[in-house]
């Protein structure tokens, strides 16, 4: 049964990380293992998602059977507007160096 999970902050990966990890019924050390980083990562990565690297988290992801997909929401949206889906849309940024 596949779920979609509207993310559109990295914090509200938290929680979502931990569960697909315990309903793999995988412990952090083992997570660690399978994808060559240790328990203490696992737990920085859980505790803080946004810093981690997109490849990593991917990776991550992947081995928790999970994915990350890419959805482009319609230009008018207005600022902090919650879609139908549940999202909450934020409008893209100026285009330029950062």
């Amino acid at each position: 049964m596949a779920n979609d999970f509207p993310i559109s902050l990295s914090i509200q990966l938290r929680e979502h990380l931990r569960a697909l990890r315990k309903q793999r019924h995988m412990t952090q050390a083992q997570l660690g293992e399978r994808i060559g980083i240790s328990q203490a990562r696992i737990a920085e990565i859980e505790a803080n998602p946004g810093a981690v690297s997109v490849e990593q988290m991917l990776l991550l992801l992947s081995t928790l059977g999970a994915g990350l997909k890419l959805h482009v929401h319609a230009a008018n949206k207005p600022v902090d507007a919650v879609g139908e889906d549940g999202a909450v849309y934020i409008p893209s940024r100026k285009q330029g160096s950062w």
